[in-house]
């Protein structure tokens, strides 16, 4: 197997290099992946640097990284756990929102980098590079984006 479409986080354009392996279950073949939570920060870490806005999967995700509800987020953006809920469904999340929610979960994973460095990352990234699809890969450091 060249790559693992990883669907589990919720995720449709997340693919595995390497860091899985495949196993025999009692119902049949599985997949067994190496350090998932370092797994998830990596993709939480590649959607706050992603150049184009988030998609509603991609939004969920951050909210379920930070362990927050769709009531508690939307007290903090100031909107309805309804409108949450909608963001979530959609195919694009207005760019307010998901800059907030790069900029909080940045935050909370390294407390390094400021709002300003965040949207400067953003708007300087070549739109033209990315295709929709992000390829991870486990190094001896943790897992990290591949490519």
């Amino acid at each position: 197997m060249d790559k693992y479409h990883y669907t589990q986080a919720g995720l449709d354009n997340v693919w595995l290099v390497n860091g899985f392996e495949v196993v025999e279950a009692p119902y049949g073949k599985g997949i067994a992946i190496e350090n998932v939570k370092g797994l998830h920060q990596a993709i939480g870490i590649a959607l706050t640097e992603k150049p184009r806005s988030l998609t509603g999967q991609e939004f969920r995700f951050l909210r379920k990284e930070l362990e927050l509800s769709q009531n508690r987020l939307g007290e903090l953006m100031g909107k309805t756990s309804q409108t949450i809920a909608n963001w979530e469904k959609s195919d694009e999340v207005p760019e307010t929102a998901g800059l907030l929610i790069r900029h909080i979960y940045k935050q909370t994973t390294n407390g390094r980098e400021s709002y300003v460095e965040l949207v400067d990352h953003l708007k300087n990234v070549d739109l033209e590079i990315y295709n929709g699809e992000l390829a991870f890969q486990e190094t001896e450091a943790g897992w990290k984006k591949a490519g």
